[in-house]
């Protein structure tokens, strides 16, 4: 701060207290002036000169005369009066250099709390109360400025948020137009294929130069070509379906995860593809019940599991645990197979997203697991373990 502030504070009391004694003076010479005019005009009697003089002495002082009386009074007087101005005096130096100023900043410091950020206050009084309300102008000032930066901030935040959002709709549209895109051709792969060979296979028997062992065969061919189509149909409603049954999976029907498991692993147990595959079931004690039907949970079961075998080509181990949570069921599938490609792991759930040959798999029996756990409230996360393999999580909500 480069401005002058004036005299300082105990050089402002001094001055006040030097024209406080300075005027006590001058009163006190008005009264010794006045007593001495009082003293010219009655200057008392002069003892005479005579014979009886030490009878004189030998009598009792002569008592005060009566001028001393007013004399008295107005010493009193011009005291009082002496008193009483230099009191005034400093009472409206402090009020005027002090008081009023520091008074001034805090009212200005409660409106500025109040957030009054244009509240200012004249830089008066003594040097210190003027640096002290130059300050505080300076730090509302600052005030100001920081409120319009963080102001012009948030602006920028909004614009950015409203810019963010656009972009994120614009990828969730594009997301979806992908997922489209390949569901349609997955479609039209999945029945696309088996089409064509049924209606080759129909033109030779036109044809009619086929023998009976060769219509057997082409009809056979034709029967498992309908029941490709016919699985890739059931699969695509079971992914994309929206039946009323959900609502009753989500929040009123409920099922013994551990039956359910169990179940599932002795049916799948006895099954070819599960002929050298060692599978463990690990399942905590009391388990509590969770949320959906059985058979929707089955269906979980046996995708995953079916999923596992043919990642491990019919040999190696495939471990079912399910185990006790906060408010849900884990349920853990993991393999020793040769895990999940990486660039493929994000999309894994996706319809007609698959690592296996045409004709053996349409790709969407893990996109239907993630639709059924999801209608159930829950969550599923794919990952690969350190030790090789794939390992799936399903998190299921405990009814309530």
């Amino acid at each position: 701060m480069g401005r002058p502030f004036g005299l300082g504070l105990r050089s402002q009391l001094m001055l006040a207290l030097v024209v406080a004694f300075g005027a006590a003076f001058v009163l006190l010479s008005l009264v010794t002036a006045r007593l001495d005019a009082i003293d010219a005009v009655d200057p008392g009697s002069e003892p005479a000169h005579s014979v009886e003089a030490s009878e004189a002495d030998a009598a009792p002082a002569p008592q005060p005369s009566q001028g001393d009386s007013p004399r008295r009074t107005l010493f009193l007087f011009y005291l009082g009066l002496t008193a009483a101005t230099v009191l005034l005096l400093t009472y409206v130096l402090l009020t005027y250099f002090i008081v009023r100023p520091i008074d001034r900043l805090r009212l200005a410091s409660e409106r500025l709390a109040s957030g009054s950020l244009r509240t200012e206050v004249p830089v008066q009084g003594a040097a210190e109360v003027a640096r002290l309300a130059a300050t505080f102008n300076e730090m509302a000032a600052q005030l100001r400025q920081d409120r319009a930066a963080l102001q012009e901030r948030l602006e920028q935040l909004e614009r950015t948020t409203a810019e963010l959002t656009t972009a994120q709709e614009q990828l969730v549209r594009s997301a979806r137009l992908a997922a489209v895109g390949r569901l349609s051709a997955g479609v039209a792969h999945e029945i696309g294929n088996p089409l064509a060979a049924i209606r080759g296979l129909l033109d030779l028997m036109e044809l009619g130069d086929l023998g009976p062992d060769e219509e057997r065969e082409f009809i056979a061919r034709i029967q498992r070509e309908t029941e490709r189509i016919h699985r890739t149909i059931r699969d695509l409603l079971d992914f994309s379906r929206g039946e009323p049954g959900d609502h009753v999976d989500r929040v009123e029907s409920s099922a013994d995860l551990g039956e359910v498991v169990s179940d599932t692993v002795k049916l799948v147990d006895r099954q070819t593809r599960f002929r050298d595959i060692d599978l463990t079931l690990r399942l905590d004690d009391g388990l509590p019940r969770v949320k959906g039907d059985h058979e929707r949970l089955r269906q979980l079961m046996l995708n995953l599991l079916f999923n596992a075998a043919d990642a491990l080509g019919g040999r190696g181990r495939v471990e079912v645990r399910a185990e006790n949570g906060a408010g849900a069921v884990l349920l853990t599938i993991e393999d020793d197979g040769p895990g999940i490609d990486e660039a493929i792991l994000d999309q894994v759930f996706d319809p007609f997203v698959t690592t296996k040959p045409a004709g053996q798999g349409t790709g969407l029996g893990l996109a239907v697991c993630y639709t059924i756990v999801e209608r159930l409230g829950g969550s599923i996360e794919a990952g690969n373990r350190a030790a090789g393999g794939a390992v799936f999580e399903v998190t299921l909500p405990i009814a309530r």
